[in-house]
């Protein structure tokens, strides 16, 4: 399947700034189903770009906009991806890994230390007391993939999806708080609580192509159309990475598109940088996104 994603987002100045160089986590990452044909960015004002491979092996574009200044940030990107079928659930689990708990063994524990924190992280004292309330078997399962699609349905189920394209993410207990979140936030609550219940868990940033049905405006399964999507995934030894999408409440296949990942989400955010000025000034940004299958 070949699919074309343009994303469009532009900042407006009340007068001209300068502007630092920006890094753009937008190029989606490579596999054996997934094929980036093309992939363009043309920014106002026009900057010098060079590619950067980061810790994670992300592909970071990074666009150097010298001393101009301009009331306006734009970046048009351009992409024509080709896609695989992937069954989320065609994977061979290791026997010790099965079901819940499980404990990591070497050479993996090592890679993945980075991704495991048991500790509660600040802003998420209180998501164990939702989790153990909200999902059929908190203390142990005899199907480990079951147990976490529990919690991952449980998170759809309990937060209602709000937009949200300014930066920043709501802390879980916040999140839990107000029942609301975007696809951000409710990542960042699916990782926190895996993580304290001893999962490797990491942040990915991306696109979700969710068709429309036929003939409507309406779309199969995804809350979030219209912005990019954000997920979690945990590392299942035997299975690798798999994606966990608690904005929708399943697996990650073949219509996920990952961009970049981190165990910090921070780290990812799909485009990052600054402007300069003698003095505040007021700003407003524009986002659109528009993914839609190709004629073969």
């Amino acid at each position: 399947m070949k699919l074309s994603i343009q994303h469009h987002t532009t900042h407006s100045y009340e007068r001209a700034v300068s502007f630092s160089d920006h890094a753009l986590f937008l190029r989606p990452l490579d596999s054996h189903l997934r094929h980036v044909v093309r992939f363009e960015v043309a920014t106002t004002p026009a900057s010098q770009q060079r590619w950067v491979r980061d810790a994670y092996g992300n592909l970071v574009l990074r666009c150097n906009f010298g001393l101009l200044e301009s009331q306006q940030l734009s970046f048009n990107t351009s992409i024509v991806i080709e896609v695989g079928e992937d069954n989320p659930f065609d994977f061979i689990l290791e026997s010790y890994a099965t079901a819940y708990p499980f404990s990591y063994r070497e050479p993996d524990l090592t890679a993945l230390r980075p991704y495991v924190n048991a500790q509660a992280p600040k802003g998420a004292g209180r998501v164990l007391d939702w989790f153990y309330q909200a999902v059929p078997s908190p203390m142990q399962h005899v199907d480990v993939v079951q147990f976490l699609s529990d919690l991952n349905a449980a998170v759809a189920r309990d937060i209602n999806y709000l937009r949200r394209d300014e930066e920043g993410i709501q802390d879980p207990d916040t999140t839990l708080a107000l029942r609301t979140g975007s696809c951000r936030d409710m990542a960042v609550l699916f990782i926190a609580i895996t993580r304290q219940l001893g999962f490797a868990a990491r942040f990915c940033s991306g696109y979700l192509y969710d068709p429309p049905v036929a003939g409507e405006d309406a779309h199969v399964f995804n809350r979030a159309v219209g912005s990019m999507h954000a997920w979690a995934e945990i590392y299942l030894p035997g299975a690798g990475w798999k994606g966990f999408d608690p904005t929708n409440g399943i697996l990650a296949n073949g219509f996920f598109i990952p961009c970049a990942v981190s165990h910090e989400p921070k780290a990812v955010d799909p485009i990052q940088g600054s402007y300069f000025a003698n003095a505040s000034v007021a700003s407003t940004m524009d986002v659109s996104l528009e993914i839609e299958g190709m004629d073969q």
